[in-house]
């Protein structure tokens, strides 16, 4: 009622409202309350402006107990005479369900239409072609992505089949790949192919097909597919790089491992020769010490482009290691055709390289095998080649040689050696033993030096000057002396931990080490990495170190002493430098070589020298070492001449870690007293012995080692006497004296043949390259039988004429006999 504005409501209206006919004085002002304010407004334009035909009207009310509703009202106006609105009827509803429920689908919609737009962007951006075919290859639908990965617009393709964009073999395959997936509802499959593109250039696609024929949405084979180019270049890339050298780009050790057993594969098939040649550089290390890595491998650069001006069509030529090739000479030739190939490649190598402002002088060294006499798979080819090149490194620079079973077995253990030698320090075989230095005076321990000693597993015992002149061959050496120091670090840390005295510890520092450019920085990192003091550590340099570079080595022997490591000069005395040296170069500690010692007692001139020294060196404030000190009389005549301090057998051997460990406990160390008998060995054999007036020559061999037969050439060894039993020879080569170590020799004696096979059970030093073995054989009864015939006739030659000589004898000492045969 406008009149009064007062509004009546229905019994249902009022349950809507929310309200009670007795708490609602039926004013327009107390509804408005209800009213939710941001709506007000829309109920006041209603009444000021009224409308003569009926109006919908949407607010919202706010009921007594908070919640918040949707009305639908429908009005319409009543007018009196003068048009004027005097009342207004109608009907509401209460449509906040209803509302709530559009809210809903047009959330759900929007998420739809969010998605929808998602898949629309994923399928038009995304860089994979989305595509539909029908079983026939007929093209149903393609996403617009195929113009940028295959150069093709949407509307080029559709219609057409997919089989006319590949052939040949990519034909085959995309053929196949549809067939499979055809064979059944959801059937999948992956592959690859090569497209040509629009422009015409083959790109590489992954493609991938699933059956969805039977999906109504769909109804077709669905392809999805990507540009992989990049990917596929960039693992040939890899690949490449994983099978080349990065500063020649030759084929590296890898490939030229694959290609040669696949030329050994073709060989036997077609029952062809090819040869294997190993190319060795000498020189190459001290370059790249002395004037760095630029100079090393311009150098190297240049080394292999003249090596390929030289190559035929059939050679192919791969850098093998940093200064190893390897080269393939697949076509077979003559021994004479191999030797002119080799001669020529050496000859490059003639005349100094010259680069910048230095002439460069480089050797090298050839081994040569043949397939399939020196071997018939790749791992023995290498092998045979590498015997070969050791062989021709030991002739001189500039050599080459091939491989024949004739090369002595020196050279094969040599090779092993090489070969297991970057594997000592994993493998545990290298062995670290300490030499105490003691005062002459008092015996209190000094210093200790450290030794570094091979337990080679089936060669026994590997002399450290042999294995260190391998090690520094190969630079090894500076893997062996960062282990080495590494463990005196640990092992001193502990001794400090201990409570034991603070000694120092002298240590090698071989030559080619020295002359690493980060030599000093290596040192005090691997310290600073065990938190030491450096002042413990005592450098040792050989005098040949100092001539070589003197300023490098001047300013790092400084820069040793910055940092508090004193240094030693080792083996003092015994180059033509030595007193130069003490001018040019700050050391704290002379090392006396042993030989002036072993000589000065007998010898005038020795002991002239050896007391000049030790007078020098105190005048020069330089503590002196005497090295080697083996007996009493020694260590006397070094004490009359007040001599520092001294090491050697006299006092203890090098001893292992814990050996030592317990001699430092006591802080001194007492020589001992040595006393020289001359031990006569009792008869124990169960055979007699024949000993020959003069020696007897015979080829030795290696036939099994820890019962695995062993693929060695032969060496020549002298037979002193000979049994049923066992034999005694001299050799130049060092054999462990080991029962698994089986030898089988071979001589003549009265026209027969002698074969006999057995292992080391003593050995004897002659001297420095001379070795004299007992051998007990292992031959079965039916050999030893016929050995003792032939021994039998040969005693009776002997009783009846003391010049026998009815075998294979010679007439020269062991000495000059192998001194003759190693040249």
């Amino acid at each position: 009622d406008l009149a009064k504005y007062k509004i009546y409501y229905s019994d249902e209206a009022y349950k809507i409202l929310g309200i009670k006919p007795e708490e609602y004085d039926n004013t327009y002002e107390s509804f408005l309350k209800y009213v939710h304010p941001d709506d007000v407004k829309k109920i006041e334009n209603l009444l000021e402006n009224p409308c003569k035909d009926p109006y919908k009207l949407e607010f919202r009310i706010i009921r007594p107990d908070g919640s918040i509703r949707n009305i639908y009202q429908l009005v319409e106006f009543v007018f009196d005479d003068a048009g004027n609105p005097y009342f207004i009827y109608g009907t509401i509803q209460d449509i906040t369900e209803q509302k709530n429920l559009q809210a809903e689908i047009e959330r759900k919609q929007e998420e739809i239409n969010k998605i929808q737009k998602k898949y629309e962007v994923l399928v038009q951006e995304s860089t994979d072609v989305f595509e539909i075919i029908a079983s026939d290859g007929t093209i149903k639908y393609i996403s617009k992505a195929s113009e940028t990965v295959i150069g093709y617009k949407p509307e080029e393709r559709l219609g057409k089949k997919i089989y006319d964009y590949y052939q040949g073999e990519e034909l085959a395959k995309i053929s196949r790949m549809v067939q499979f997936v055809l064979k059944d509802f959801n059937n999948r499959t992956k592959g690859h192919v090569v497209f040509k593109n629009k422009t015409g250039k083959n790109i590489y696609l992954e493609v991938y097909m699933h059956n969805l024929l039977h999906e109504p949405a769909i109804e077709g084979i669905a392809i999805n597919f990507r540009d992989i180019t990049q990917k596929v270049e960039l693992g040939k890339h890899m690949a490449y790089m994983a099978t080349h050298d990065e500063v020649t780009d030759l084929p590296n050790s890898v490939y030229f491992r694959r290609r040669l057993k696949n030329q050994c594969i073709q060989a036997r098939k077609n029952q062809t020769k090819f040869a294997v040649m190993m190319l060795d550089l000498d020189g190459l290390k001290n370059i790249k010490y002395s004037l760095g890595y630029d100079i090393e491998r311009k150098l190297i650069i240049d080394i292999v482009e003249r090596l390929k001006l030289n190559l035929e069509d059939d050679i192919f030529l791969s850098r093998f290691s940093e200064d190893h090739f390897a080269f393939l000479i697949s076509n077979p030739r003559t021994y004479d055709e191999y030797k002119a190939i080799a001669v020529k490649f050496l000859k490059l190598f003639s005349q100094p390289y010259k680069m910048k402002n230095y002439e460069l002088d480089i050797s090298a060294n050839i081994g040569i095998s043949i397939y399939p006499d020196d071997g018939q798979d790749e791992a023995n080819l290498r092998k045979q080649a590498n015997i070969a090149l050791i062989r021709a490194k030991k002739e001189g620079k500039n050599r080459f040689k091939f491989y024949s079973s004739d090369l002595d077995i020196q050279n094969y253990r040599d090779f092993i050696l090489r070969s297991d030698l970057h594997y000592a320090i994993e493998k545990g075989h290298l062995k670290i033993y300490y030499q105490p230095i003691v005062n002459l005076k008092t015996n209190e321990i000094l210093a200790v030096e450290v030794l570094v000693r091979w337990e080679h597993p089936n060669w026994g015992l590997i002399s450290s000057e042999e294995f260190i002149a391998l090690a520094e061959e190969t630079s090894f050496i500076v893997n062996i002396e960062n282990w080495v120091l590494k463990e005196i670090c640990r092992n001193y840390k502990q001794w400090l931990k201990n409570g034991l005295p603070q000694i120092k510890v002298f240590i090698n520092s071989p030559s080619i080490q020295f002359f690493e450019s980060d030599f000093v920085d290596n040192i005090k990192n691997i310290i600073d990495e065990f938190e030491l003091d450096p002042r413990f550590l005592i450098i040792e340099i050989a005098e040949n170190v100092l001539t070589k570079n003197i300023k490098k080595v001047s300013a790092d022997i400084e820069k040793l002493r910055v940092l508090g490591i004193e240094v030693a000069l080792n083996d003092f005395g015994t180059a033509f430098s030595s007193l130069a040296s003490l001018y040019s170069f700050k050391v704290d500690y002379l090392k006396l070589n042993s030989l002036f010692i072993k000589n000065a007692i007998l010898d005038e001139r020795s002991n002239t020298i050896t007391s000049f020294i030790i007078r020098m060196a105190r005048e020069l404030k330089i503590k002196l070492v005497a090295e080697g000190i083996e007996n009493g009389e020694q260590l006397l005549y070094l004490k009359e001449l007040n001599c520092y301090a001294g090491q050697g057998n006299i006092y203890t051997k090098p001893l292992v870690l814990e050996d030592f460990e317990k001699i430092l406990a006591k802080r001194e160390c007492k020589p001992r007293l040595i006393k020289v008998k001359k031990i006569l060995r009792k008869e124990k054999r169960k055979f007699f012995r024949i000993k020959f007036h003069q020696l007897l020559e015979a080829t030795m061999t290696v036939l099994t080692i820890k019962g695995e037969t062993v693929n060695v050439g032969n060496t020549k060894v002298l037979i002193e006497n000979i049994g049923p039993g066992g034999l005694s020879f001299i050799s130049n080569i060092r054999f462990p004296v080991e029962k698994y170590f089986i030898l089988q020799f071979i001589t003549r004696l009265i026209g027969e043949d002698i074969k006999v096979y057995g292992y080391p059970a003593r050995r004897e030093k002659l001297g420095d390259d001379l070795f004299k073995y007992g051998i007990e054989f292992t031959i079965d009864e039916n050999e030893r039988t016929n050995l003792t015939r032939i021994l039998n006739q040969v005693q009776v030659k002997m009783r009846n004429n003391i010049l026998f000589a009815e075998g294979d004898f010679i007439s020269t000492s062991p000495y000059a006999y192998f001194n003759s045969y190693n040249n």
